[in-house]
C-alpha cells in the first residue's frame, strides 16, 4: 500500500466571525496526482496557507510525512516543496544563479543537485540563460526546479497550468504526471479547472463552501453518474417507452425532458440492446444521442448548481 505523504483531518479556520474552512479531511498518497478542485471563494488558498504553515487551522490536524505541522513544523515543512501561484524568480539572474540562491537558503543541498533538477524538468540547454528570456512555461518548471532542490516528499501547485497556452498545458500535464510516477511524489494541485484535473489527477477531494464534499477516484466518482442517453419517440410513446427503459435493468432513472424528449442514465455500451427492446414492445424510436459524464457534470451534481 502507497505511502500516505499528506494527512489532513477536520481543518476549521475563521476569520473573525466569518468560517471559511468549516471541515477539511482528505490524504494524499506517494505517487500520485491529487487534485483540490472547487470554484474560487471556495477556500483553497485558504486551505493550502494552512498546509504550508502561512496560516494556523483553529483545528484539525496536518500531518507531512509522518510529522504533525503543529507539534513538529520544521519536520513537517521540510518535507514541502510549493509554488502559489507564479513562481518567484530573480529575471535578470540565470537559471542556475537562481537556484544557487534558493540552494544557499535551504542549505544541505548537494552540489550536483541543480545539474540534477535541471535536466530533470528539461532545461538543462537553458540553465546558464538568464531567466527574463524564458518563457512563462520555462519559468514554471524552473520554479518546480527550485521546489524539488530539497527532495521533498510533497509538492504543492496552485493553479500551475494558469496563463499557459495549449501547448504549455500540455507540456506541464505530462511533465507532473511523470514526477508523481518517476519520482514517487506526492503531487497536490489545486485548481478551478475541472478539465484540467479530469486528464491531470489520479484522485479529486471536491469542496464546496470551505467543505470537502467528496473524495475518490477521478474515474470512481464519475462512475456515480451513469453516462446519459436521449430518446426521441413517436409522440404517443413517449410515456410507453419511458416506462419499457425504466424496465430494463442497465437503466438507473429515467425522465423526460422540457423539450418532449426521454433521458435515461445507462451504460452507452447497452444502447442497442435498449433499441431491441423499444423496437420488440411496438415503440417508434425517432433518434437517440447519448452523452458520456464528464468531471463538470459530476461537480455541478454533487454541488446542486443543476
Amino acid at each position: 500500500m502507497a505511502e500516505v505523504v499528506l494527512s489532513v483531518a477536520h481543518l476549521k479556520k475563521s476569520f473573525g466571525k466569518r468560517q471559511i474552512i468549516k471541515d477539511i479531511t482528505f490524504d494524499v498518497m506517494a505517487g500520485e496526482v491529487f487534485g483540490f478542485l472547487g470554484p474560487n471563494g471556495a477556500g483553497k488558498t485558504t486551505t493550502i496557507r494552512m498546509l504550508v504553515g502561512l496560516a494556523a487551522a483553529d483545528s484539525g490536524e496536518i500531518f507531512i510525512g509522518g510529522h504533525s505541522l503543529k507539534r513538529e513544523f520544521a519536520l513537517a515543512i521540510r518535507q514541502v516543496g510549493c509554488i502559489v501561484e507564479n513562481p518567484e524568480l530573480y529575471k535578470f539572474l540565470t537559471g542556475r544563479e537562481n537556484l544557487e540562491q534558493f540552494a544557499r537558503m535551504s542549505g544541505q543541498i548537494p552540489a550536483g543537485r541543480i545539474d540534477e533538477v535541471a535536466e530533470f524538468v528539461e532545461l538543462a540547454h537553458a540553465i546558464d540563460d538568464k531567466v527574463k528570456t524564458y518563457s512563462l512555461g520555462m519559468r514554471q518548471r524552473l520554479g518546480i526546479a527550485q521546489a524539488l532542490l530539497h527532495r521533498p516528499k510533497l509538492l504543492i501547485l496552485d493553479e500551475p497550468t494558469n496563463g499557459l497556452d495549449p501547448a504549455g498545458i500540455r507540456e506541464m500535464r505530462q511533465f507532473i504526471r511523470r514526477l508523481a510516477e518517476q519520482e514517487s511524489l506526492a503531487v497536490f494541485i489545486s485548481s478551478h479547472l475541472l478539465n484540467e484535473i479530469e486528464m491531470m489527477c489520479d484522485r479529486v477531494a471536491i469542496i464546496q463552501s470551505g467543505r470537502v464534499i467528496s473524495v475518490g477516484e477521478v474515474k470512481e466518482l464519475m462512475a456515480q453518474f451513469a453516462d446519459q442517453v436521449e430518446w426521441e419517440f413517436a409522440g404517443a410513446d413517449l410515456e410507453r417507452g419511458l416506462a419499457c427503459l425504466a424496465r430494463l435493468p442497465f437503466v438507473t432513472e429515467v425522465w423526460q425532458t422540457a423539450e418532449g424528449k426521454g433521458k435515461c442514465r445507462m451504460d452507452v455500451e447497452q444502447i442497442s440492446t435498449a433499441n431491441a427492446a423499444l423496437v420488440e414492445a411496438g415503440i417508434q424510436v425517432r433518434g437517440i444521442a447519448s452523452k458520456t459524464v464528464t468531471l463538470e457534470d459530476l461537480f455541478l451534481s454533487l454541488t446542486g448548481e443543476v
